[in-house]
């Protein structure tokens, strides 16, 4: 007979070996298809192009790029979020061609989120069956999943991390050992490196909930009252935990904050109304266990203006998790887990109610009250914590059912009525008429004249929807009760559990894209044309010119390593901004005096440009050139200076010669500078690094079209030098008569300043980790 600590291996073991299984097979026309990539909107529109960058310099041998200069003519390259950089799993980035190693993170990720789901139950010293149930309901629940069409893999992997950011917390505050507020600290900094804002802090938000309840109702007391001193170690140990975690995250924090000063954002981006946006509609809370009432894809029909994913948490977890609700009424808890489901309930439903924004008061509280919430958007997104904290109560229920085993208690029939007998209603009602369900809905839900309908397909998906839900909650409420009363084996939670994972996987494959990378990613004629033709500092423009020829995608360009006058970011440098009119550049980029300083050498259009050949064509796309006004670097004939930024930009933008006249703020330099004459050549280009040969026939101003940022310092042959703001948005370097080095070097203080605090914080938690490990004894460890 086995011992208790091999049963409990042995289930672990079992259980991963079967997430693993599940994960390979959800992705196996992926994982078996080595020409394949996992499609995801955004990933495409904007963040593959990053990292390409990133892994191009890295094996390029100039380490981590400060800069990068395909995007909106260059931006500061860490602080602007350009992926998961620093976390973990991008190491798969260098041994593997990039597309298929973004893939296999989403594989690896989905089977981590069933382990840490796993531990997260243990963390709370629920039995192994239980721990499984809770890492079988979290690990293709639909709202992580389903992020999969986007290609969120920053979001995908914020919300893996928060089971086991919670597991940790939780054992740290019951045992006070030090080595789970170190593992506290790692995980904290990795959810920063995602680097996904929102999930993060919402996140935090759940850590702190459960570190006050902790506080609250898990103090022991002694002689009828909670001793100071018991509060010692757990704020010690929390607070020192986040604390360091802000330490370990400073490569990827502070450039962020460093940022923040010289950046803008859409004038729409502030206030309430912004921070409630995309938040969850009240209507799709049926979302919750009826993926396809109100639909998603191209059959959603909400008022979100569109839905990429789904909140759907399966039939069988949210019939669990009813079951562990109801059970935290009775007796078929113990006292403390019937506490702890209460805590569990009452966070759900907070974050369910912060979810729907405007809609319920919880929200406005937490703007008002919280820090930082008026700069996030997408409330939505408490949804990810609130699945994981559904997936816990399940396991709860689970517990129940063992406990009732043990001690012959169940769960009252009364409460478990009460609480799962509308969505039960709904599901019924889903089964046997989903044509008048759909249309309760649009008459009941939406105002007269909505302009969205149900899909003609939509009858079919929600009867399947209403017998899955149906089956779910049956087979979960009636394996648990035959377990408790001894009728079947424990075993029977197998085929529940797999019915379960079949439920959830059905609704997440539609989020599943596998597309050939050659079609996805090759470069066709035009890019290859301007691989060839466009030298450093020359920029290109391709506006979108709408019809049913489209231009390309926003960072499609930079994918290639082309430098484009636009992009795709959700803020602009502030000088840029300035520069082009706002935080869309294309109305500014229409000026020819922009156009000329930018150094935009070639235009991406429709059709034809007042008989201008057309250098390539592809897809109905055509590559022209632009004549050169001003060039890369020139001397100006006439310098004018502006008062302030305001001032420099009129002048900028009606400037009728900007190869002759440049315009400079009185600000940004002393003094103010003298026309030159003369001739530059670029001699290196690098993100961080460029290197001119400039010959001064007279001294003065020389006008470079790289934009202005405090970061840049101008070194003139070997003599730090400083630079002008000029035309906006540029740099101006004085150089003296004859020929000198110019060099413009990107230095990042809040980068340093964060690699260096971040080794220390990783060294003094490695010796705080060894140290425990010697001290601790075992027992205090989780049993698998």
């Amino acid at each position: 007979m086995k011992s208790l600590g091999e049963g409990r291996n042995f289930t672990v073991w079992w259980f991963l070996g079967a997430a693993a299984l599940v994960s390979i097979l959800f992705y196996r026309d992926f994982i078996f298809h080595p020409e394949r990539l996992i499609f995801g909107s955004d990933m495409l529109f904007e963040g593959i192009s990053l990292r390409r960058f990133y892994v191009d310099e890295i094996q390029a041998g100039r380490g981590v790029p400060l800069w990068v200069p395909n995007v909106y003519a260059g931006m500061p390259f860490v602080g602007l979020l350009p992926g998961p950089i620093f976390y973990p799993s991008t190491i798969l980035y260098f041994l593997m061609p990039l597309h298929r190693a973004i893939g296999w993170t989403f594989v690896l990720h989905t089977f981590l989120s069933g382990a840490f789901g796993y531990f997260l139950a243990r963390s709370f010293r629920l039995r192994p069956p239980s721990a499984v149930v809770c890492g079988a309901s979290f690990m293709l629940t639909g709202y992580m999943t389903s992020h999969l069409f986007g290609g969120h893999d920053g979001r995908m992997f914020a919300m893996a991390l928060i089971p086991l950011a919670l597991g940790l917390l939780n054992r740290g505050l019951e045992t006070g050992e030090s080595r789970w507020f170190c593992g506290l600290a790692l995980t904290i900094a990795a959810q920063v490196f995602t680097p996904h804002t929102q999930v993060m802090y919402f996140s935090s938000l759940a850590l702190v909930l459960l570190f006050l309840f902790h506080l609250l109702f898990r103090i022991p007391r002694v002689e009828g009252k909670r001793e100071l001193r018991s509060y010692v170690r757990p704020v010690t140990g929390f607070s020192l935990a986040v604390l360091a975690s802000i330490a370990l995250a400073g490569p990827q924090l502070f450039p962020v904050l460093g940022l923040l000063p010289n950046v803008t954002r859409a004038a729409a981006e502030t206030g309430y109304e912004f921070a409630a946006s995309w938040a969850l509609p009240p209507q799709e809370l049926t979302a919750l266990f009826l993926p396809d009432l109100v639909g998603s894809l191209g059959a959603y029909w909400g008022q979100n203006p569109l839905k990429l994913h789904t909140e759907y948490v399966g039939s069988v977890p949210l019939a669990f998790a009813i079951l562990g609700v109801a059970a935290g009424f009775g007796g078929a808890l113990p006292r403390e887990q019937r506490r702890t489901v209460g805590f569990l309930a009452v966070a759900s439903l907070l974050g369910i109610l912060f979810a729907l924004g405007a809609a319920t008061p919880v929200h406005r509280i937490a703007y008002t009250l919280l820090p930082l919430i008026g700069s996030l958007r997408a409330p939505a997104m408490m949804l990810g914590p609130v699945t994981v904290l559904v997936a816990l109560l399940a396991a709860y229920g689970w517990e129940a059912t063992l406990s009732g085993r043990n001690a012959n208690t169940r769960v009252s029939w009364v409460p478990l009525a009460l609480i799962g007998g509308p969505v039960v209603l709904l599901g019924t009602w889903a089964a046997l008429d989903p044509d008048g369900l759909a249309n309760f809905a649009l008459l009941s839900w939406y105002p007269d004249g909505w302009p969205r309908r149900p899909d003609a397909a939509l009858a079919p998906r929600l009867r399947t929807n209403g017998f899955l839900l149906m089956g779910g909650f049956a087979l979960a409420w009636g394996v648990s009760r035959a377990v408790s009363s001894r009728r079947v084996a424990p075993w029977a939670l197998v085929p529940v559990l797999a019915f379960g994972i079949l439920d959830l996987w059905r609704v997440d494959v539609r989020y599943l894209d596998v597309q050939d990378a050659a079609v996805a990613l090759a470069p066709d004629p035009v890019v290859s044309a301007l691989q060839e033709r466009a030298r450093p500092g020359e920029r290109v423009w391709a506006p979108d010119f709408g019809g049913p020829i489209r231009n390309y995608r926003p960072n499609e360009l930079a994918y290639h390593g082309i430098s484009s006058a636009t992009g795709r970011q959700k803020f602009l440098l502030a000088p840029y901004a300035t520069l082009v009119g706002g935080i869309r550049p294309d109305q500014g980029l229409r000026r020819d005096p922009v156009r000329a300083f930018l150094n935009v050498r070639y235009l991406i259009a429709a059709g034809g440009q007042n008989g201008v050949e057309s250098l390539a064509e592809a897809s109905g796309r055509h590559l022209y050139p632009i004549p050169s006004l001003a060039g890369y670097a020139f001397f100006p004939a006439e310098i004018e200076v502006a008062a302030d930024a305001s001032e420099a930009a009129a002048r900028t933008w009606s400037n009728p010669e900007p190869e002759r006249v440049s315009v400079v703020e009185s600000r940004t330099g002393p003094g103010s500078p003298e026309a030159g004459q003369g001739t530059a050549a670029v001699v290196r280009y690098e993100p961080d690094l460029i290197e001119l040969d400039v010959v001064a026939e007279r001294a003065g101003l020389l006008a470079v079209s790289e934009i202005h940022d405090p970061g840049w310092r101008a070194v003139v042959d070997g003599e730090e030098t400083a630079i002008w703001r000029t035309n906006t948005a540029f740099r101006g370097v004085e150089i003296p008569e004859g020929r000198h080095q110019l060099i413009f070097e990107y230095r990042s203080l809040s980068f340093r300043l964060g690699v260096g605090m971040s080794l220390v914080a990783l060294v003094l938690i490695g010796v705080v980790m060894l140290k425990t490990r010697r001290t601790q004894p075992v027992a205090g460890s989780v049993d698998a």
